[in-house]
């Protein structure tokens, strides 16, 4: 079933990009790209067919699995949110305004900007799904904290071509080998699909991912981290998370990755 879904998701995302960059181009849904090449912006809607199809070939495969149901339509719900505001502030966002601290200093001047939209939608489908998986309040919070962070990290590392998608697949194969549920498994499968069949547009820099795609991913991460592992793990993840979002508010995280052989190589790597 594993090789069935990442085959689905692979070939249904080969056929969906082409049309969804004519789309966008003839939008004039576009920006320069470093080379000084116009392309299409927000690529990472191509996601949302791609989740719908996926949902539906394993709701069929997995139609008396309850259990199954349930995940798909959190995954469902939790992509599909991020990708709306995601794409807000893809399209309309200024960019006057950076960072974490940027936007709530914005809102606490009674000013709400899409990055701060999209941090309180985001912050409150990570509280709702996070509810979904806990047994009592500290649960709920550690659970929404590491979905927002997760959401947030992979956004993060989208300001080079290609730096998103493979921070996404390299947590993804980490989650796999720690240990997801089955259920969860599956479904990571066909994002790591998606993943992979859109990497070549990203990396070579034919078109921009946007928000709605990496926060897409990134949601993805954190609600398979919250549904498959142990308050420990969690803990340990949270933790980390914590310490990258505090380390990437004082440092630029290109010059820190740059700075570092291994992790310059990796970044470099198929460009």
């Amino acid at each position: 079933m594993d090789i069935i879904i990442f085959i689905i998701s692979l070939l249904t995302t080969i056929i969906i990009i082409p049309f969804i960059r004519d789309m966008l181009l003839s939008a004039n849904i576009t920006a320069k790209n470093y080379k000084g090449h116009t392309i299409p912006i927000s690529m990472g809607i191509t996601l949302a067919p791609v989740t719908i199809i996926n949902t539906i070939v394993l709701s069929y495969f997995s139609r008396n699995d309850f259990r199954t149901q349930q995940l798909l339509l959190v995954f469902l719900m939790g992509v599909m949110t991020v990708m709306v505001v995601g794409l807000i502030d893809d399209l309309t966002g200024n960019r006057d305004t950076l960072g974490f601290r940027g936007h709530i200093k914005s809102l606490l001047g009674r000013k709400l900007t899409t990055g701060g939209l999209k941090a309180i939608v985001g912050g409150l489908i990570s509280l709702l799904i996070g509810s979904f998986f806990s047994y009592h309040v500290i649960e709920i919070l550690v659970n929404a904290l590491i979905i927002a962070l997760f959401t947030n990290l992979i956004n993060l590392l989208d300001l080079r071509p290609g730096r998103a998608i493979k921070g996404f697949l390299l947590i993804s194969i980490l989650f796999i080998f720690i240990g997801l549920i089955s259920e969860t498994r599956i479904i990571i499968i066909s994002f790591i699909a998606y993943a992979i069949a859109y990497l070549p547009q990203d990396i070579k820099a034919k078109s921009m991912m946007g928000d709605v795609g990496s926060n897409a991913l990134g949601v993805v991460l954190g609600i398979a981290a919250v549904t498959s592992y142990g308050i420990i793990i969690k803990y340990i993840m949270l933790g980390l998370l914590v310490l990258i979002h505090i380390i990437t508010e004082k440092y630029s995280l290109t010059v820190i990755i740059k700075k570092n052989s291994v992790l310059n190589f990796f970044d470099e790597l198929g460009r």
